[in-house]
């Protein structure tokens, strides 16, 4: 029992220093955010600036074709890790070689279906003189190499440093910004430019990290000869559960302003979009608080900690509260704090804040159990949820935009509704699991 005991001390110990340094880096990531946007926005000109960002856009589709298996290796690593079984090599080795293979059949259908698109035409642009289709070909290549090479990441989180994680985002967002500043100097508005210097930033820190990671574990560096099929399938058929639950979670939370726009305007985007960049705050500061928790859950899965699970989600649920006294005090201020941040008054309603604010505490409720259902591998009853929720989305959001009247905050409101599945489901979930672990064992 002492030994349990000491054993979950510790492993709190490191989430907590792990949760420090990943909420200190989120603050200080969001302020080299809003420097970046009007650094960049100078460089490229309004028209070259609304190109690079719709880029950006497309080229973030990309990270959802890894089916899953960036989280998969997470899990079956800090399972491996845990029980010292002697796979941990081969694990790490065949995630490379499948998500190397997947990304080689990507760049090339991706880079051939490029040349015969007029990327002009698409982006409404006639004054470039850049040669869009290569900058997308180029920046869809620097993407796909990076995503191979931040495997080390998932490596990262099973070695229960998800800090390093953190630090690395903040370094790479560093590094583009200062690129983008020594550019400035040398060559005026270059796509070009712009594509090298955000590519370079990514593969620098992957480089180095990954560098770092594997010369302290010689016993988790990839080798071709650790290349294993099982081990391969074994990390994808958990990875497409994953995969399936980010799908959903795609649906649930980037439709609300295709709709508001196609329901009352593209004006109405710009409240709802303001809402939603506030209170993201509050949940991206959070979120990256609870980094730690998914592969700590995991680690005391593995060792068959249960105790320790409860008493972990006690705590999450302790840390929730700071952050609920945080949003409702964002509603009560939310109008002055607004005018004062954009400098005039949009038409924001009271049922779009409230329901703003909703948004934000469910996420926060929904992510954190979320957090430990994914360290369990609780993964096909959620991805059950998930695709109930994925398929009430619209309809309830266009009930409650048009029926009750709600309007653009109804939109936001049928988000809402739908998390409550989650929100509601998941703790019960857990519970029955726990209970089934505790009474198994």
């Amino acid at each position: 029992m002492l030994m349990i005991k000491n054993k979950f001390i510790k492993a709190e110990s490191v989430v907590a220093k792990n949760a420090a340094i990943s909420t200190l880096c989120k603050p200080i990531s969001m302020i080299v955010s809003y420097l970046y946007v009007p650094i960049a926005l100078n460089y490229l000109g309004v028209e070259k600036y609304g190109v690079w960002a719709t880029i950006l856009s497309i080229l973030s589709w990309i990270g959802y074709f890894d089916i899953g298996i960036g989280n998969g290796l997470r899990n079956k690593l800090t399972e491996s890790i845990s029980k010292k079984d002697g796979q941990s090599r081969k694990l790490v080795s065949s995630a490379y070689a499948f998500i190397a293979l997947i990304m080689v059949v990507i760049v090339t259908v991706f880079s051939l279906m490029a040349t015969f698109v007029d990327w002009n035409k698409v982006f409404g642009v006639s004054d470039i003189h850049e040669n869009l289709t290569i900058v997308i070909v180029m920046s869809g290549l620097f993407v796909s190499v990076n995503f191979i090479l931040s495997i080390c990441n998932n490596v990262l989180y099973a070695l229960q440093k998800a800090a390093v994680v953190s630090v690395s985002a903040l370094a790479t967002q560093i590094l583009n910004l200062l690129g983008i500043l020594i550019a400035m100097r040398f060559v005026h508005s270059n796509l070009f430019v712009m594509t090298f210097v955000y590519g370079c930033s990514m593969l620098t820190v992957s480089v180095v990290a990954s560098f770092i990671i594997y010369k302290k574990n010689e016993n988790l560096r990839p080798s071709i000869k650790e290349i294993d099929i099982k081990a391969g399938k074994s990390i994808t058929s958990l990875g497409m559960q994953f995969f399936v639950i980010q799908i959903c979670a795609l649906v649930l939370f980037t439709t609300d302003s295709l709709i508001i726009s196609y329901l009352y305007g593209a004006a109405d985007v710009t409240p709802y979009n303001t809402v939603n960049m506030l209170f993201n705050v509050i949940i991206g500061v959070f979120t990256a608080l609870i980094a730690p928790v998914w592969s700590n859950v995991t680690k005391l899965k593995t060792e068959r900690n249960y105790d320790g699970i409860k008493r972990l989600i006690r705590k999450l649920q302790l840390i929730m509260i700071p952050f609920v006294a945080g949003t409702i005090l964002l509603v009560l201020i939310f109008r002055p704090l607004t005018r004062l941040w954009l400098g005039l008054e949009l038409a924001y309603t009271d049922a779009l804040i409230v329901f703003g604010a909703m948004y934000c505490l469910l996420t926060i409720w929904c992510n954190t159990y979320a957090a430990v259902s994914n360290g369990m591998e609780i993964m096909k009853i959620s991805m059950f949820f998930a695709c109930i929720q994925a398929t009430v989305n619209i309809p309830l959001s266009l009930f409650m935009a048009r029926t009750l009247g709600f309007q653009s905050a109804g939109v936001l409101g049928g988000t809402c509704g739908a998390m409550m599945i989650a929100a509601l489901a998941s703790p019960i979930i857990i519970n029955i699991k726990l209970k089934y672990l505790i009474k198994k064992d």
